[in-house]
């Protein structure tokens, strides 16, 4: 499984886990604090992917300052 695919799938959990809590006419408290908890899981996840893709876009835009630098 790709990292693309990961974020993609964390993003998707945390929408249906958004649906899961407008859905609910009487949220039980214990089912909600896991959604809570799974959600915060995917938060810190989704997080730390996109602080790796920021971060390989900022050396694509290196590569591509040195090389015109360099022309």
């Amino acid at each position: 499984m790709t990292s693309k695919n990961n974020l993609n799938e964390s993003l998707k959990k945390l929408t249906d886990i958004v649906h899961w809590f407008d859905e609910q006419k009487e949220v039980d408290v214990e089912a909600g604090l896991d959604k809570v908890k799974e959600g915060a899981v995917l938060i810190k996840s989704c997080r730390e992917r996109l602080k790796a893709i920021e971060n390989e876009f900022e050396e694509i835009q290196k590569e591509i300052d040195d090389s015109v630098a360099g022309v």
